[in-house]
């Protein structure tokens, strides 16, 4: 037998699911819930990585039996530390909040940028390529918020790992 109340109930019931199954999808997208997705960002205006290094220091782990060496390639030519420097402003910004990402061990490494030998570095960039893989940029000790990534960040850290040291000579 038809009955047209219990109809309409049903209809206002599934109705009002339905609102708040696609407000739990907008909502879990935008959180970035469900794996280690993250988004993009609007760029600032200037560069994360200023101009005016005339050195560039490559800080790289080195695991050696049960202690962990840090091996440094420094840099002075100029089209190298600018070229990385394009590089490193290239990558998009990304933000790490509100992603799951896998435990990894992989120890970063560090780019900085300094105008002599002698003097503090301007900025730094550490490359975390495993996990949720992103670069975080300091500037004069202070940490940029959002980090650079994206998804050619291994590609990119290649690139540059290739400017640096170009043959693949061991750091030590």
């Amino acid at each position: 037998m038809y009955d047209g109340k219990a109809e309409d109930l049903m209809t206002r019931s599934f109705r009002n699911l339905n609102r708040t199954g696609v407000t739990l999808l907008l909502c879990a997208a935008l959180l970035g819930v469900g794996g280690s997705t993250a988004f993009a960002v609007t760029k600032p205006a200037g560069d994360f990585v200023a101009s005016g290094a005339k050195v560039l220091y490559w800080t790289h782990p080195l695991p050696v039996s049960s202690k962990i060496l840090h091996g440094t390639i420094s840099v002075t030519k100029a089209s190298v530390i600018a070229e990385v420097r394009t590089l490193i402003n290239s990558l998009p910004l990304t933000t790490t909040g509100h992603r799951i990402c896998p435990d990894d061990m992989m120890l970063p490494s560090t780019i900085s940028f300094a105008v002599s030998r002698k003097t503090t570095p301007f900025a730094k960039v550490v490359f975390q390529l495993g996990g949720c893989p992103y670069a975080r940029v300091y500037q004069h000790g202070v940490a940029m918020s959002p980090t650079l990534g994206g998804p050619h960040l291994a590609q990119v850290y290649g690139e540059i790992q290739h400017l640096i040291n170009p043959k693949g000579v061991p750091i030590a």
